[in-house]
């Protein structure tokens, strides 16, 4: 990337494809998953999925930033690769914070 250029876009999050549901077809676009897994082994990769996504651009704003620190890079491109982490954290938090409340809610109801 050269300066002035725009920083490409990444996806951090899998699409989740809607299919008609007949047993055994879940399907999670982005994750190379079969029809045997179950939910939990779904959810389990598309959480996989999530995190690894997020570490990607932490460790993308972590080159950024010392290259910079170098004398090597843009404090453009660095600035938006820490914006973007910054992004994928939150968006991971507030995921973190659903599932923990659902599953609150769920054990709430069982007891």
């Amino acid at each position: 990337m050269f300066a002035g250029s725009p920083a490409p876009i990444q996806t951090l999050v899998p699409v989740v494809t809607l299919t008609d549901q007949q047993p055994g077809a879940g399907q999670l676009a982005g994750a190379a998953l079969s029809d045997s897994q179950s939910g939990g082994a779904r959810f389990a990769a598309a959480l996989a999925a999530m995190t690894d996504g997020v570490a990607g651009a932490v460790n993308a704003a972590d080159h950024s930033a010392a290259l910079l620190a170098a004398g090597k890079g843009d404090v453009e491109a660095a600035a938006i690769a820490r914006a973007k982490a910054d992004v994928a954290l939150e968006i991971a938090s507030v995921a973190a914070s659903r599932v923990s409340a659902a599953m609150t809610a769920l054990l709430q109801t069982q007891s």
